[in-house]
């Protein structure tokens, strides 16, 4: 059963959740919102003969889907791209999206960076009942290790949005408004959202087989929520997508603008 709701959730990600994360590209297009929502349906066709081809060159993905659901996927995909039709325009649906997804966010990033000032009191905690009453918790410790998980996994899309993380800019941070732009818009549509995508579909067996045993601790006194813990990893990658299609409606508006 939950491998089934795990290939359902891929599906839905591969036919609903990154089809939007093209709105950014279609909303470029000049025009009426015929000619963006026709853009945006030839984008998700690549994006579709795509991801086909490299299923067919990677079968350890092990992924047949039945004609069934090769149909409800295609009609899903047809009622999204007529839901953007009818909201105005890719450009329209986008500025509606923009919103709610960063809100998202940056409230999940701003309740996991408490987490560092509990993961600092707990580990305090640990050394003073160590050291000095000479007792040890197990589940203390492991406390560390899901707090520390969630908030380099939560945070990241959050890391992204303002723009905290690490980055190589030897020669990103003397480039040109424009160039900037065009860096974030290309890395996010080449590099993120792929990889994005595939880490939610690989890591979907690996959470699913977790539930389906209720996985936790190999200590009897330890935390018995490592199923918990190993969900966190498509919830990285949801986050980090969300947070890149901020990113590419930024950058989309400024190379637009050419500003």
């Amino acid at each position: 059963m939950l491998n089934f709701f795990g290939d359902v959730a891929n599906w839905l990600a591969a036919g609903i959740m990154f089809p939007l994360m093209l709105l950014p590209v279609a909303s470029l297009a000049s025009g009426k919102r015929a000619n963006s929502s026709l853009l945006w349906a030839t984008l998700v066709s690549v994006l579709v003969i795509a991801g086909a081809l490299f299923a067919a060159l990677a079968p350890i993905l092990r992924v047949m889907p039945t004609p069934k659901q090769i149909s409800i996927f295609f009609v899903l995909l047809a009622g999204l791209g007529a839901l953007i039709f009818a909201s105005g325009g890719p450009e329209r649906l986008t500025q509606q999206l923009i919103g709610p997804l960063t809100t998202v966010v940056r409230t999940v990033g701003r309740i996991v960076m408490w987490f560092l000032l509990l993961m600092a009191l707990v580990q305090f905690g640990i050394v003073i009942l160590r050291y000095v009453f000479g007792v040890n918790y197990i589940f203390m410790q492991e406390s560390i290790t899901y707090m520390h998980a969630a908030v380099f996994l939560l945070a990241g899309g959050y890391a992204l949005l303002t723009n905290d993380h690490v980055r190589v800019d030897i020669f990103y941070r003397d480039a040109s408004a424009k160039r900037k732009a065009l860096v974030d818009f290309l890395g996010a549509y080449f590099l993120l959202f792929p990889i994005c995508l595939l880490l939610l579909w690989t890591a979907s067996p690996y959470v699913a087989s977790s539930w389906a045993v209720n996985e936790g601790s190999t200590e009897t006194s330890g935390i018995q929520g490592v199923f918990i813990l190993k969900s966190l990893i498509p919830a990285f990658a949801v986050l980090l997508a969300m947070a890149g299609f901020t990113v590419a409606v930024r950058a989309g508006g400024i190379l637009r603008e050419g500003r």
